[in-house]
């Protein structure tokens, strides 16, 4: 997971679920600038314990002088709900002002959704398929989609080499879906599914995403290299969920009232460009239930609690 090394590395949304240990993991070898508003002071503080530089800013401001004015390599990661007033303005607008502060860099990786394809039913999506609204993510989706042209020009603009990383189910200790849906089972709650299909999706453990987003840098190109991310075993949410249950003890309830359709990632490509995924469901599972048992036997922290951004 060192593939970059002694780089000035930018890194948004870094007090986030996925963004947080991408950072930590590049401080170990690089100069990290983390960029977040830092709503938890101690996500700030444990960010420079762990080698980073913390900024606090708020990617709604359009003045990014707060910002370092160069550096080798932009993860860009933040991202903010479609129900928040800024969402377009940080979703979209704040990856064109990236874009163009530093067009100079090495490599601009984006954090994109596989939530903007188009509904094709029950089979993986790929990199070739359409743009379209998911069903109860429209506005998220449309403001990813915008930022995915915003890319795309402005890489062939600036001959600025980009990647484009379209996210599927990333989870571990600090959050996502699986992990929330442990919780849900944790607490005797039904899971909510899809109703009339098969709610396959491809979960991606923190150890393997953290890789992947590094490893992206590597092939990033004029244009921008479009790439799903995601796990490589297929699995529907009922069958991680009883995965969680036996280890907990615990028989899972589902509801069939989900409004998101199931989709799930075509990573043929992902793995001939960024290599095979290490961690199997069943442990990625199981290493989400241990680490928080260990908190709740030290804090009674709740498994899936939400990282405050």
């Amino acid at each position: 997971m060192s593939a970059l090394s002694g780089r000035r590395v930018l890194v948004t949304g870094a007090s986030g679920v996925v963004a947080y240990p991408v950072a930590v993991e590049l401080a170990k070898a690089n100069e990290v600038f983390a960029v977040a508003r830092f709503s938890d002071p101690e996500q700030r503080r444990s960010l420079q314990r762990a080698g980073a530089h913390p900024i606090s800013f708020d990617l709604a401001d359009p003045d990014l002088s707060p910002l370092p004015e160069s550096v080798d390599v932009v993860i860009n990661y933040a991202v903010l709900p479609p129900t928040h007033k800024d969402a377009y303005e940080v979703n979209a607008g704040a990856t064109g002002r990236l874009a163009r502060r530093y067009r100079n860099c090495e490599a601009f990786v984006h954090g994109s959704t596989g939530s903007l394809y188009a509904y094709q039913g029950e089979r993986p999506l790929s990199e070739d398929d359409p743009y379209g609204l998911h069903a109860s993510a429209e506005n998220y989706a449309a403001s990813k989609i915008a930022a995915e042209f915003l890319v795309k020009h402005l890489s062939e603009d600036y001959q600025l080499p980009a990647v484009i990383v379209r996210i599927f189910s990333f989870y571990g200790p600090r959050g996502g879906g699986v992990t929330q849906r442990i919780d849900q089972i944790m607490r005797g709650e039904p899971v909510s599914v899809y109703p009339g299909v098969r709610n396959v999706h491809t979960p991606l453990y923190q150890d393997d995403y953290v890789e992947k987003t590094i490893a992206a840098a590597g092939i990033a190109k004029v244009g921008a290299e479009v790439v799903n991310v995601g796990g490589t075993e297929p699995v529907t949410t009922q069958e991680y969920c009883r995965i969680a249950g036996e280890m907990l003890g615990k028989e899972p309830v589902f509801t069939e009232n989900s409004k998101a359709w199931p989709i799930w990632a075509d990573s043929t490509k992902m793995v001939a460009l960024l290599g095979p995924n290490k961690v199997t469901v069943r442990d990625g599972v199981r290493l989400t239930i241990e680490s928080a048992q260990n908190r709740l036997n030290t804090s009674h922290h709740v498994i899936g609690e939400p990282a405050k951004v």
